[in-house]
């Protein structure tokens, strides 16, 4: 009976010591994670609510062919990004934000189409780079509305945020999209990051 309590003992002992060694090797040798770019990177989603009016904001990050094909790899080291095995490393030179907005009653049951509100009309946009914790501004932009045809209009619309010189700016920044109140309060905020 000892010898069977001192066997189980030591199988349990080199048990407990070698499977976190064999735990930490597998993760130490985990492949890097790859991911595929279409044409457009999707940002996060934003907000404003107004009385019992919600309009939510899905915007996707575009550039021409720039996008499709891009592969990030994340590793332990950081992220890299390669196109047709070439590394990129920097932005191109002009981006566009294509924002669908969506309009509704906020807090229905079920999903509600509202008409257009005023308050969108007022809205102001500010489009900044962000590099670990500090924000600098995009050197210029433009926002466009899109008009869009009878049927589809009544609650949606289309806004176009156009980056005229993103040169030089690197693929690890995030690009932040923030909506402001006329008096410049903070409605909602977006972030892509590639």
């Amino acid at each position: 009976m000892k010898r069977t309590f001192l066997a189980a003992s030591a199988f349990a002992l080199t048990v407990a010591i070698l499977f976190p060694l064999r735990s930490s090797r597998a993760l130490q040798e985990a492949p890097p994670r790859v991911v595929e770019y279409t044409e457009r990177v999707q940002m996060s989603t934003g907000q404003v609510r107004k009385g019992d009016v919600c309009a939510t904001f899905y915007p996707e990050l575009e550039s021409n062919e720039f996008f499709r094909g891009l592969q990030r790899t994340e590793t332990d080291e950081g992220r890299t990004f390669r196109k047709y095995s070439q590394l990129v490393t920097t932005y191109p030179p002009s981006l566009r934000i294509q924002i669908e907005v969506r309009i509704s009653i906020c807090d229905a049951d079920i999903y509600t189409p509202a008409p257009i509100p005023d308050f969108l009309k007022t809205l102001h946009f500010k489009v900044q780079w962000k590099k670990a914790m500090y924000l600098r501004p995009v050197g210029s932009f433009s926002v466009e509305s899109i008009p869009l045809t009878l049927d589809q209009s009544e609650n949606r619309k289309v806004l176009v945020v156009q980056i005229h010189d993103s040169t030089n700016v690197p693929l690890t920044d995030h690009l932040i999209l923030t909506i402001l109140s006329p008096d410049g309060k903070i409605l909602s905020r977006m972030a892509a990051r590639p």
